[in-house]
């Protein structure tokens, strides 16, 4: 059974950018090369979590933030500086009142290549057999 893959409406503003779509443990991760953009959830189970998730740095979490006051934090710098790959997530939940003007103007930033969004995920080392 293929699930359908939320929010789809942004794959429309990110036409100029060539991206490919990954399920990701029970979500959908965009990617734009090796680069991590965005992950896309709407599941009936845990709903808090649901909505568009964007892929920042430390550097651009708090900057994003003020420029959009609909993202919530899911995983702050401080949180994320405990990670190894200093991941940091703000998510564009699906009920706020701009949640699409919102998602549209991230993808904007994505398509001019805005630093603050994505990143390159640590590659996972093959474990060795014994």
């Amino acid at each position: 059974m293929t699930r359908e893959i939320p929010f789809d409406f942004i794959f429309d503003y990110l036409l100029r950018i060539e991206t490919e779509v990954k399920p990701f443990f029970g979500m959908f991760a965009v990617y734009h090369g090796q680069k991590l953009l965005l992950l896309l959830r709407q599941r009936d189970n845990e709903p808090d979590m649901n909505g568009v998730w964007i892929a920042t740095t430390p550097d651009g979490f708090d900057s994003l933030q003020e420029e959009f006051p609909a993202l919530r934090s899911k995983f702050s710098p401080k949180k994320g500086a405990k990670r190894k790959d200093g991941a940091s997530w703000l998510v564009i939940p699906p009920d706020a009142d701009d949640f699409e003007r919102t998602a549209i103007s991230i993808c904007d930033l994505i398509v001019h290549r805005d630093p603050r969004i994505g990143r390159i995920p640590l590659q996972t080392r093959a474990r060795k057999k014994p």
